[in-house]
């Protein structure tokens, strides 16, 4: 198709699942020949790796006070790029970038909805998801179905769309560089979860299946990779429970395919809120098994007994039951995991993504 002009705008500060799909979103489309440009808190950690990556960054504040000169300060901005499309992703954003491109006139404006979330106030909501942008994009079917039905949305304005995921890096022959760090055998047993450190990602479970899991395999050990709002309580939490030589923090890491390449189970514990998580897209090209709970849209990637292990949510037990017979039943979990790769291989890579992504834009664009 031909090339477009296509600014992303994101209100958040931090760094998780929904700025990394942004930004590495942003990078696929302009390998595509498009123009990428970002709209964004300055102090926002994607506006920062999006300036480092050489697009063009637009500054604005989410304080409610400033709202009518942000308002005017982004409209501005858009009636000089003069867009093709416009996407939204968060809340404040979504209304600010959102008001500015229908006032400007941009050809398509898409509100991007990434998390499971209630929609309390369904009249404010009608309006953000299905008068305001020309079209809506979720990531499960789950949320798709979800914000049709309870604010009573159009489907043909709703789609669904799934993260993509470069399978470059997961698919080579990596060393077992992780193994060495931690000092452990290629025997040992390494049960991990990586994650932003979020209240709902189910990390209380991850330790409770742990301690069940350190009695009945002596051997094993557990690495919680990430970073997020609860770093602190949650390394507190994991000196009490007596096992610190086993249950290794590692922090925010750059080589998740190493860390996926080491691991011999991926553990989402997730009590709320997903929608199809990147990491166990990653974990299932990169031939990880995966046990995770039946929250969001996870069930959509991970088919319990046939792509994966699936549990209830917040139930610790049943998690280590799962843990404990994927790696016990090692011919069974290796044909999930090759059902998973190819599923992953055929309908989640970055460039099905970035296809679906052009064939929704022309499609709105020629409307």
């Amino acid at each position: 198709m031909q090339a477009l002009t296509i600014l992303h705008t994101e209100a958040s500060l931090g760094w998780g699942g929904q700025e990394i799909r942004i930004f590495t979103e942003m990078q696929a489309m302009r390998q595509r020949g498009h123009r990428l440009l970002l709209a964004a808190q300055p102090e926002s950690q994607l506006a920062a790796k999006a300036t480092e990556a050489g697009f063009e960054v637009f500054p604005f504040s989410e304080k409610r006070l400033l709202f009518p000169w942000q308002l005017l300060r982004l409209l501005l901005c858009l009636r000089r790029v003069r867009p093709d499309v416009v996407n939204t992703h968060s809340s404040k954003d979504g209304w600010l970038a959102g008001l500015a491109a229908r006032l400007a006139g941009v050809p398509c404006l898409i509100r991007s909805k990434h998390i499971d979330v209630d929609y309390p106030r369904k009249f404010s909501s009608r309006i953000a998801y299905g008068l305001l942008p020309h079209h809506t994009l979720t990531t499960s079917e789950k949320i798709r179905q979800k914000i049709c039905q309870e604010l009573s949305i159009s489907t043909a304005r709703v789609s669904n769309l799934p993260t993509g995921i470069d399978p470059a890096p997961y698919l080579d022959e990596i060393p077992p560089t992780l193994r060495l760090e931690l000092k452990v055998t290629p025997e040992t047993p390494l049960i991990g979860m990586i994650s932003v450190i979020r209240s709902w990602k189910g990390h209380r479970f991850f330790l409770e299946a742990a301690l069940e899991l350190a009695a009945k395999l002596p051997q094993s050990h557990f690495v919680i990779v990430g970073d997020g709002p609860g770093h602190a309580s949650l390394v507190e939490t994991v000196l009490s429970l007596g096992l610190r030589h086993r249950i290794h923090c590692l922090g925010h890491r750059h080589d998740v395919p190493k860390i996926l390449k080491a691991l011999n189970v991926l553990v989402l514990p997730s009590t709320a809120h997903e929608g199809v998580p990147q990491i166990i897209l990653q974990a299932q090209l990169a031939r990880c098994p995966v046990v995770a709970t039946s929250v969001g849209g996870i069930p959509e990637v991970v088919e319990d007994g046939i792509t994966g292990r699936l549990v209830p949510p917040s139930n610790g037990e049943a998690l280590a039951r799962a843990i404990f017979n994927t790696l016990k039943l090692p011919e069974q979990t290796q044909a999930m995991v090759e059902q998973a790769h190819q599923r992953a291989l055929r309908e989640n890579t970055l460039d099905v993504m970035c296809q679906r992504t052009e064939e929704i834009y022309q499609r709105i664009l020629v409307c």
